[in-house]
């Protein structure tokens, strides 16, 4: 691996970090719900560098930001993981095989990050009961891997990165 693409991977990185702790602000009706951003930069990650590479940077990103936040083996933690984890491997396969666009593959991922926590959910709290928060959340997930697509698809169609890995 050369050194600028090793470089290019810690700054995708730093900023999934960046956007991950500055979305918590961002406050959405729905308790616990954040917009997914973050997911633009494994997006990009996934159609740019290699499968390896931006499960990298996603699983990276979760352990770093829970350790910012000093959540790391919280509840929360474990509810992040297995949400990235899910869209990851959602994403990555439809990405991939190209059924969908980058905004259906979007939105894939953020339904499945939210499938992920309630799963974890329903685990950690031993009650079904929070599957009725799963309507909520996979419609709002609609609107959020929407915008996440938007923005992965015109950073995309610039090419910036491959611009960058090839001078």
């Amino acid at each position: 691996m050369s050194i600028k693409r090793l470089c290019i991977i810690a700054m995708m990185l730093a900023i999934a970090i960046v956007v991950s702790i500055m979305e918590s602000f961002i406050p959405i009706f729905i308790p616990g719900v954040k917009l997914g951003l973050a997911n633009v930069i494994i997006l990009i990650m996934l159609v740019e560098f290699s499968i390896k590479e931006a499960l990298l940077v996603d699983l990276l990103r979760i352990v770093l930001v829970a350790i910012l936040r000093a959540t790391l083996l919280q509840p929360t933690f474990f509810m992040s993981l297995s949400g990235g984890i899910l869209s990851f491997i959602v994403m990555a396969l439809f990405t991939r095989f190209k059924f969908f666009s980058i905004i259906g593959v979007s939105i894939l991922g953020a339904i499945s990050h939210s499938v992920g926590q309630i799963i974890v959910a329903i685990i950690l709290l031993s009650t079904q009961a929070v599957i009725f928060y799963l309507p909520f959340i996979a419609i709002l997930s609609v609107l959020t891997g929407i915008l996440s697509g938007i923005i992965t698809n015109i950073y995309l169609k610039r090419s910036i990165t491959k611009k960058i890995l090839n001078e």
